[in-house]
């Protein structure tokens, strides 16, 4: 968790005021940035199911289409997305990653 820190180059008092300010602040800011952290997290979560369908269809498509195991199907999926740095969701979409989808023998 960041914390904001007040530093002077030669020694400073803080008075009781700008300290309990400060500590407010940062327990204020460390809370959003917990909160930023839970929302994301749960955003992945509640997107993972849909992932997994478009990753089986993507796959049966390619299964029917040439002819593959489901297993070179799926290694042909991941290949995709690495050499293309693509997320496997966009890769299972279709979207055009330059090459063709065919995969090589």
């Amino acid at each position: 968790m960041a914390l904001p820190t007040m530093q002077h180059r030669l020694p400073y008092p803080h008075t009781s005021v700008k300290i309990k300010l400060l500590s407010t602040i940062s327990y204020l800011v460390g809370a959003e940035l917990e909160r930023d952290s839970i929302e994301t997290e749960n955003l992945q979560i509640s997107d993972r199911p849909e992932t997994q369908k478009l990753l089986d269809r993507a796959k049966s498509v390619l299964q029917r289409a040439f002819q593959l195991y489901e297993e070179e199907a799926y290694r042909h999926m991941r290949r995709e997305s690495r050499q293309h740095r693509k997320a496997m969701r966009e890769v299972s979409t279709g979207k055009p990653c330059g090459k063709s989808l065919r995969p090589s023998d």
